[in-house]
């Protein structure tokens, strides 16, 4: 939450002047809802920064003249209060926890925020495309093309031209120019004309209409225009926002620091679009480089071919001292993206949307089927 300040100069010592260009408030927008279920409670800071250097000073001016008023390390989260221009460099004006106040380097942060607005703009995007759709006639479907992959092998990273990795993905062919598009799995789509082994497709997230294989077109479980769930996942700020519709409105019911997938040998970055997930798992297992057993995350949510939305991960040789491994992993949540394609939350709060999910469990089994829709919007 920020508000674009009108320039305002300050001079300190006679010697520079600085301008205020944003004003950030750390306040949820009056007209989001809030009805908040997570007894785990919501993070404290909303218009933040995180160290991104070893370590960064806290100054009691906007300048490298400053006086060093503190010093923070790598991931320490300090609320933003102001943006300051002078002479070409960023400066935040930030508070810590302790209450000290002071100017940092722009240089030696990154800057997150949490765009509920954004969030709820995207979510009608969705529900706008169901009903204009639905209106021509057309049904509602996802796409499904997961091939488990547990050994990491073989995994098809050419991309299309929106940045769309192939692996867990359909090829689609635009109607217009025949060039072909990615379409990552369990995206949500709508059927315009049926052929015999093609269809013609409106996929949520893509502007073109394609051609894609009837093989791949999934109906379980089904698209529902009437869905009250929903897992928003801001890509750049690294937080997700999870929603649930009451009386025709939609409220907040949760939102926490997350982490997301980064290009790696291992994995990919998390996808963008609009997902309806079709399964969670009470624990979902995972392997090394080698094949290897490495590890395992609880509560997870597929989303998109191998993604998941899962808890804090663990690896099988840091059992021992569970408890410490995983605080200081959760530290990083919020911050950089990280992970080999999955959100990650705490195991706590991913319990939560399990259960929020999985409303009557087959507890003789480790894979769940949800009775309602939980819609993933997904979105930079």
């Amino acid at each position: 939450m920020f508000i674009l300040s009108s320039v305002s100069l300050f001079a300190f010592n006679g010697q520079n002047d600085w301008s205020t260009i944003a004003v950030y408030d750390n306040k949820i927008p009056d007209n989001i809802i809030i009805n908040e279920k997570y007894a785990g409670g919501h993070p404290k800071v909303l218009d933040y920064v995180f160290v991104r250097s070893r370590v960064a000073n806290l100054r009691d001016l906007p300048s490298t003249k400053g006086k060093i008023v503190s010093k923070y390390y790598y991931n320490t989260k300090l609320i933003a209060l102001e943006k300051i221009y002078d002479y070409g460099n960023i400066w935040y004006h930030v508070r810590d926890a302790k209450g000290t106040e002071g100017y940092i380097s722009g240089n030696l942060v990154r800057k997150r925020i949490f765009r509920f607005q954004k969030a709820l703009d995207k979510i009608d995007e969705l529900q706008n495309f169901i009903k204009t759709q639905e209106a021509l006639g057309r049904e509602i479907a996802s796409t499904n093309s997961y091939v488990p992959n547990p050994n990491n092998q073989n995994f098809k990273r050419q991309k299309d031209k929106y940045g769309t990795s192939l692996d867990q993905s359909i090829i689609g062919k635009a109607v217009d120019t025949n060039e072909e598009i990615y379409i990552p799995d369990r995206s949500i789509l709508a059927i315009i004309e049926k052929g015999k082994t093609t269809s013609k497709v409106k996929v949520a997230s893509i502007k073109e209409e394609l051609i894609i294989s009837n093989s791949s077109i999934s109906t379980n479980p089904k698209v529902k225009d009437n869905f009250t769930k929903v897992v928003a996942i801001d890509v750049a700020n690294q937080n997700m926002i999870v929603f649930e519709k009451n009386n025709g409105r939609w409220e907040v019911i949760s939102y926490v620091y997350s982490k997301t997938g980064i290009e790696s040998q291992l994995g990919f970055e998390t996808p963008k679009g609009f997902y309806i997930a079709p399964m969670a798992k009470y624990v979902m297992p995972y392997n090394g480089e080698g094949g290897d057993k490495q590890g395992y995350a609880r509560y997870a949510i597929r989303f998109s071919g191998g993604g998941y939305l899962h808890g804090t991960p663990i690896n099988y040789d840091e059992e021992i001292n569970k408890e410490f491994f995983m605080k200081q992993k959760e530290t990083t949540l919020g911050t950089f993206t990280g992970t080999r394609k999955c959100i990650r939350t705490t195991e706590e709060h991913a319990k939560f949307l399990f259960d929020w999910m999985i409303k009557t469990p087959n507890k003789k089994q480790n894979e769940q089927r949800a009775q309602d829709n939980v819609m993933f919007v997904i979105f930079n």
